[in-house]
């Protein structure tokens, strides 16, 4: 009972239970527990709410950064009432993906989530007020963005900050974050609004930011350019489709470039960075949202972690689109040793058909090496009854974009 109260509780996740083996074949004769009985949230105080205000009201330039736990859907609509009638910039981390809806597309200055070289980290650094919503600091440490330890920091969470010299907020409030963000919402007044200059700043940002998608990509022959493959699949998805993103150089193109508009339909691991995640996820997400599509994105290194998890969708007959980016290496290793030593080492694959690997399974297996061909592959993989792999040789030549601007240590 305690485990399972602690794993929805609070900081959600796995809770292990270990019994020894002539314990777990004793019998016992205690009386059944109790239903377990919610919490009840508090409220956060009026006096409290009052200084926020304050807080904002002085501020140059606020900004929200909804992190993990500003992902469920009460808070999305708690966020959402709140943009409504306060248009502030939100950045969202790589777990907090898709807080952020069609209606409030203006509000959104991207995501933050591991090399500080992203629209998100310089808004962050120009703001003098961050209100943390949600925010793990296992996504993105406060170093990363609290540089000049200027900002003032408000806490919104259901759980106590981990305090550290970079993350020392100005108000904490430890409570129910949407039941929070509702009573600051109708507690704002309703002439509030940002300074002439912050609109300013935000322009700027705002023209800087639609920009970064256009790039020029030119791909080796018979290799797509890591955006070719994103900008291909943002059409190809809709707002319920599932999008499971494994660690690797993709998910850092995929997390700066994939447009979600519903929480937690784009998942990335972002703490632990496991590989292998990405198609038990999506099985797992196909399983929960049967009616709806589902597609797993890895690195070929990152896919053979788990790929043999294929028989388990296989079996299930769930249609899985799952997208391989190929270029016979562990790439994000290998860029991060290149950046660090000026060589790499030890992160060459050998050779794998992932065509022959599904069918070997009894799934599908499709190639593609040019757009249109993408396009075709997802096409014909949404028509399938089970499992489908599409390998792309991907060139990621540009892949120095991705580590512009690092932190002096952020290889060690």
């Amino acid at each position: 009972t305690n485990a399972y109260n602690t794993s929805v509780s609070g900081k959600p996740g796995a809770a292990f239970i270990s019994l020894p083996a002539d314990v777990l074949s004793e019998t016992v004769d205690r009386p059944e527990m109790a239903q377990l009985q919610e919490a009840e949230q508090t409220q956060t105080s009026s006096k409290t709410l009052n200084k926020i205000v304050d807080m904002l009201t002085h501020a140059k330039l606020p900004v929200i950064l909804a992190g993990m736990r500003a992902s469920s859907q009460p808070v999305t609509d708690a966020l959402h009432q709140l943009l409504a009638k306060v248009s502030l910039p939100v950045v969202e981390t790589y777990q907090g993906a898709g807080v952020i809806s069609h209606e409030f597309e203006a509000n959104y200055f991207g995501r933050v989530g591991l090399f500080r070289n992203q629209i998100g980290d310089t808004l962050l650094k120009k703001s003098d007020l961050i209100i943390a919503l949600g925010y793990d600091p296992v996504e993105y440490e406060a170093r990363n963005w609290n540089i000049e330890h200027n900002d003032q920091i408000i806490h919104i969470d259901t759980i106590a900050p981990e305090l550290t010299v970079d993350y020392q907020p100005d108000v904490v409030i430890e409570s129910d974050i949407a039941g929070t963000v509702t009573a600051l919402t109708n507690t704002l007044p309703t002439d509030y609004k940002l300074s002439e200059s912050a609109h300013q700043n935000l322009a700027k940002l705002r023209e800087e930011f639609d920009g970064q998608s256009d790039v020029k990509t030119n791909p080796k022959p018979g290799t797509l350019h890591p955006l070719e493959i994103v900008n291909t699949l943002q059409k190809a998805v809709d707002d319920d489709t599932t999008v499971t993103v494994d660690i690797g150089s993709h998910y850092i193109w995929m997390a700066r470039h994939l447009r979600t508009y519903q929480p937690r339909h784009l998942l990335f691991s972002n703490g632990m960075q496991t590989l292998g995640v990405s198609l038990p996820w999506a099985i797992a997400a196909k399983l929960t949202r049967p009616n709806e599509k589902v597609i797993s994105v890895s690195g070929d290194g990152g896919f053979l972690f788990s790929g043999q998890e294929l028989e388990t969708a296989v079996r299930l007959k769930l249609n899985i689109i799952q997208l391989i980016w190929n270029d016979g290496y562990y790439d994000m290793v290998k860029f991060q040793e290149e950046a660090k030593y000026g060589k790499n080492a030890g992160v060459k694959l050998g050779p794998v058909d992932f065509v022959k690997y599904a069918e070997s399974f009894g799934a599908k297996g499709l190639r593609a090496t040019t757009t249109d061909e993408l396009k075709n592959a997802l096409k014909k993989a949404e028509k399938a009854d089970g499992p489908v792999i599409i390998d792309i040789p991907v060139d990621y030549r540009d892949n120095v974009e991705l580590k512009s601007a690092l932190l002096k240590d952020i290889l060690n």
